[in-house]
């Protein structure tokens, strides 16, 4: 494991070194240390260089590390541990240097994804446009024939969607209007085609709610019937009651009188009790049937409020999903245009070319000049890659690529002039 380690930071601090041959790092705030002590498990911890240049760590307390080398660092930590172990502490210190102290190079222009990218000793110019996703491929190119044919399809299937779509608004719009047919623009085949699908739809729609129509129309038609019934079963009884006390009352008088008997007056009035009673049912028989009828009524009409209310809900999205659509069959016309256009400037007489210039600081002064997919890169180094053609070389010519080896010897004898 600590052999493990140890290979691991020699690694890290062969990736450090600079295109001067710089040989050993110098801890920078930001660098992480790795700490091992063989000896102590509790004491394997990372720490990092603070921004005033000290780290801490336990026992060993506050130790200053910017500036020094890992083996400095490391003798540093065994002098301050050493008092605390019976013997030297086995301690190994790996270095994970903050990415932002890496050498870069800079890739710019018609790459990929331009940006910043860590060097490596040995780099091309071909090395750094490929890391940064090669060349960035604006024109359209015989290989992208492929590409189109998939924009074409695109465009034909969002297409057919886009009638889909108007013709289900315009059959809710139908719903909601309570018209009888769903009226679309276009004549061909699949226009039609999709018509007749949400015609059909419309049809069956309308037939739901006739359905429901009539079913109300019945519902009330029979429960004023009922009603109607009730009402007059009840006005019978209300008849006969009075008849029925008129008799009671003439029967109490003939008592009076001692022409009948004290019994007749019972009959009369258990007669009057039992037409009460039959009154008192057909009032909770009219109660029932009215409120029957009303909810009857009531889920009927919330059917259609909820069918309405489904309606419109459909056509705000249906309205959303349509306009998403559009936008998206724009942005893929305006692909197929752009890939067109790209396939005419392709077969025109004028040949794409491809420049790179690089620039580099040389005794501290910013320096440009032309470059090819081999020339070797420096740590600061800023890449441009450009497209062209052979027409526009002609006219806008940069300086040869004889520069190169110039400003190359200058650079090579100003040793740390790169920027970082």
């Amino acid at each position: 494991m600590r052999m493990k380690y140890a290979c691991a930071g020699l690694l890290y601090l062969a990736l450090l070194g600079t295109a001067q041959g710089q040989e050993k790092y110098l801890l920078q705030p930001g660098d992480t240390l790795e700490v091992w002590v063989a000896q102590e498990e509790d004491l394997r911890r990372n720490v990092v260089v603070e921004p005033d240049g000290w780290v801490s760590f336990p026992l060993a307390g506050h130790l200053k590390a910017a500036g020094l080398t890992v083996t400095e660092v490391e003798a540093a930590f065994n002098d301050k541990l050493r008092p605390f172990f019976k013997e030297n502490p086995n301690l190994t210190i790996m270095l994970r240097p903050d990415p932002l102290h890496q050498p870069s190079i800079f890739l710019g222009g018609e790459v990929t994804t331009p940006g910043s990218y860590p060097f490596r000793k040995g780099m091309t110019v071909l090395h750094g446009v490929s890391v940064a996703g090669g060349l960035r491929r604006s024109q359209l190119l015989p290989a992208d024939e492929d590409r189109t044919i998939v924009v074409r399809r695109t465009i034909a299937e969002t297409e057919t969607r886009l009638k889909q779509m108007t013709a289900r608004h315009a059959r809710l719009q139908a719903e909601l209007e309570d018209k009888t047919a769903v009226e679309i623009p276009g004549d061909d085949p699949e226009s039609k085609a999709i018509a007749e699908q949400e015609q059909t739809l419309l049809d069956a729609y309308r037939q739901g709610i006739q359905a429901q129509v009539k079913a109300r129309s019945d519902t009330e038609t029979l429960g004023a019937r009922n009603i109607a019934a009730i009402t007059e079963q009840s006005e019978t009884l209300d008849r006969r009651i009075e008849v029925a006390k008129q008799r009671r009352d003439s029967v109490v008088a003939l008592i009076e009188k001692g022409a009948l008997q004290a019994t007749q007056r019972f009959d009369r009035e258990n007669e009057i009790a039992d037409l009460e009673t039959a009154k008192g049912r057909l009032v909770a028989d009219f109660t029932t049937a009215q409120r029957a009828v009303q909810q009857e009524l009531t889920q009927i009409d919330t059917a259609l409020r909820q069918q309405r209310e489904r309606a419109l809900s459909e056509t705000v999205d249906v309205e959303r999903q349509l306009e998403e659509t559009k936008n998206t069959l724009t942005d893929a016309r305006k692909v197929l245009d752009v890939y067109e256009r790209s396939a005419s400037e392709t077969s025109s007489a004028n040949v794409r070319t491809v420049r790179y210039r690089i620039v580099r600081a040389v005794d501290g002064t910013p320096q440009e000049f032309d470059a090819d997919e081999m020339t070797p890169l420096q740590p600061g180094d800023l890449v441009r890659v450009l497209y062209g053609t052979t027409s526009v070389l002609a006219v806008d010519a940069l300086p040869n690529a004889s520069e190169a080896p110039r400003l190359e010897s200058k650079a090579s004898s100003a040793e740390g002039a790169a920027v970082q």
